[in-house]
């Protein structure tokens, strides 16, 4: 009987040997996954967040020379996927050839189809840029956009730390509402004007989609004899 009790006192003791084996095994495996989610959601945030640039000349929420021949202004959503991939893939190029060349004077104007938690993005980028961020932080968020909860007020606040913004000014602007204000303003201007989509674009009185932005830039500077 004491052998017998002995083997299976070895034998249950192997057993618990390989169940802790396969608990290890498996917690590790876990943490292995959370470590790789981790690195997949937030390290593209980082990334994108250091190559983030403002433009040369920028005033608030435009940028360039106030007398350049042509002013575009561009009606954008911070729900709107185009609007994100002509902020992201377009902007930048427009700028280099028709604003820093003083032939463009572009603002940017948010238009709000309603008051979910893009008026967030849209206040966060106006209180940007009272301090000059208003372009960073407006690709900061369109960079962002596609993660859940990408416009809640804990994430917003990342963004201003990211920028290196006086986080005191930008959090008092946030609770102030005075831009949300101004952004329902510019949405029913939008609106008066006859902007039902984003992203349209305003160049010398004249309203376009993105597919002949371009065209209607350089037929409004033929005009203007530039």
């Amino acid at each position: 009987m004491t052998q017998k009790n002995t083997q299976r006192e070895i034998i249950r003791a192997q057993h618990k040997q390989q169940a802790r084996k396969r608990t290890i095994s498996l917690v590790i495996g876990v943490l292995i996954l959370v470590a790789a989610f981790l690195l997949v959601y937030f390290l593209p945030r980082l990334l994108n967040a250091s190559k983030i640039q403002g433009y040369a000349n920028q005033n608030g929420r435009s940028v360039g020379d106030p007398n350049a021949p042509v002013k575009v202004v561009e009606f954008s959503s911070f729900s709107c996927s185009h609007c994100r991939t002509f902020a992201l893939e377009t902007e930048e190029q427009l700028i280099k050839d028709y604003v820093d060349t003083g032939k463009v004077y572009f603002t940017f104007s948010a238009f709000q189809f309603d008051e979910g938690e893009t008026m967030n993005a849209s206040e966060a980028a106006y209180c940007a840029g009272e301090q000059n961020r208003f372009f960073e932080m407006q690709k900061l968020l369109f960079e962002n956009s596609g993660f859940a909860g990408a416009f809640n007020e804990s994430n917003i606040s990342a963004y201003a730390k990211q920028l290196g913004l006086n986080l005191s000014d930008f959090n008092q602007c946030m609770e102030s509402d005075v831009q949300r204000s101004q952004i329902r303003t510019d949405t029913e201007n939008a609106r008066l004007l006859g902007v039902t989509g984003t992203p349209m674009f305003d160049v010398n009185g004249t309203l376009v989609y993105s597919n002949t932005l371009i065209e209607t830039i350089d037929a409004a500077l033929a005009a203007a004899g530039n």
